[in-house]
């Protein structure tokens, strides 16, 4: 049935028996994804995931009701996680919902066409959770980051949600990537609630002007080795954790990107899909960037440029030449790859 956020929230929580699928869809991706990811942590740590293509429900009805009744070797419980739904999966819906009991199935879907019979059924199925996520605007970040930020013990000051929806561009996920670290920098939880002022943001790079960056992020994820060494030498002191924050953003949204291109579209589609949330200067670099990262090392990207944050906090400014030299890797890395092509 037709649902909302608090639904999907309390499903996050518990898993209700009589729910068999939830499906979160619409404009806002971002949002489904981030829902996503809530829903799946709440089934617990050791939760194993059964992945499925939408694109692949049509040729193959019977293959989500195969997975979602199959049985567990380890007695783990398991979900079924499909991303790219579509019409094209009517006939694996019904199946699903007309079998046996089995495991929970997450779907995460884009925009149904108008008349869609897949998004009839589950605004009325009762056992479809369907909740439609459209694109936030900037008016809605207060609201939006604060029920984000409360379960992780923080409390945000006036200005700081605009800040941080404005740096992640509306994504969600980033958002809420963002306010993880933040939690872990200062240390917050619900028992233990801290403020997150605008001296916060500024100590982790955020409220620092990015525009500087964008010539040494370019530089890096398309592999220009010659040019990310001299802008990188340049770049003043203390400049480590802002341009290692930006770079994770910038493969934070490579990654969410990479998905599309590895689902079949092209990097040159993908990018233009997004229209104005992508700056058209940056068009083309991104588009080149996603032909050189794979998902693989995008997650090996991210984990690195992690470490190097933590080394940095950890040791100062003494800990920024490490980070030059993670940075200058990972400009080798890109370049690599394009030989590769």
């Amino acid at each position: 049935m037709k649902t909302d956020a608090a639904r999907i929230a309390a499903i996050a929580r518990a898993w209700p028996a009589d729910v068999r699928l939830v499906l979160l869809h619409g404009p806002d991706e971002s949002a489904s994804r981030d829902m996503a990811g809530q829903v799946t942590a709440g089934l617990g740590a050791g939760v194993t995931i059964t992945e499925l293509a939408g694109n692949a429900l049509k040729s193959d009805p019977q293959a989500l009701m195969a997975a979602a009744t199959s049985l567990s070797m380890f007695g783990d419980r398991e979900l079924v996680r499909v991303d790219g739904l579509d019409d094209d999966a009517l006939a694996a819906v019904e199946a699903l919902l007309e079998g046996p009991p089995g495991h929970p199935v997450l779907a995460v879907a884009g925009s149904f066409k108008k008349g869609s019979k897949l998004l009839t059924l589950a605004d009325k199925h009762p056992a479809i959770a369907a909740c439609i996520n459209y694109e936030a605007s900037l008016r809605d970040a207060g609201r939006l980051l604060g029920e984000m930020a409360a379960p992780l013990g923080l409390r945000l000051e006036r200005g700081v949600p605009e800040s941080l929806f404005e740096s992640a561009g509306g994504d969600r996920m980033i958002m809420r990537r963002e306010l993880e670290k933040y939690a872990l920098y200062k240390d917050s939880t619900p028992e233990s609630p801290k403020q997150l002022g605008a001296e916060d943001l500024a100590a982790l790079g955020i409220a620092t002007g990015e525009a500087e960056l964008f010539a040494p992020i370019a530089a890096i994820t398309t592999g220009d080795v010659a040019e990310a060494t001299d802008l990188i030498g340049r770049l003043p002191d203390g400049t480590a954790i802002p341009l290692l924050r930006a770079l994770e953003r910038r493969f934070a949204q490579l990654t969410l990107l990479r998905t599309e291109v590895d689902g079949g579209d092209t990097p040159a589609a993908v990018v233009e899909g997004q229209g104005k949330a992508i700056f058209w200067k940056e068009k083309p670099i991104i588009i080149k960037a996603l032909s050189l990262w794979s998902q693989p090392a995008l997650a090996a990207a991210m984990g690195d440029i992690l470490a190097a944050e933590r080394a940095v906090k950890a040791s100062g400014s003494l800990a920024d030449l490490g980070a030059q030299h993670l940075l200058l890797d990972l400009t080798r890395r890109a370049a690599v790859a394009g030989r590769r092509r």
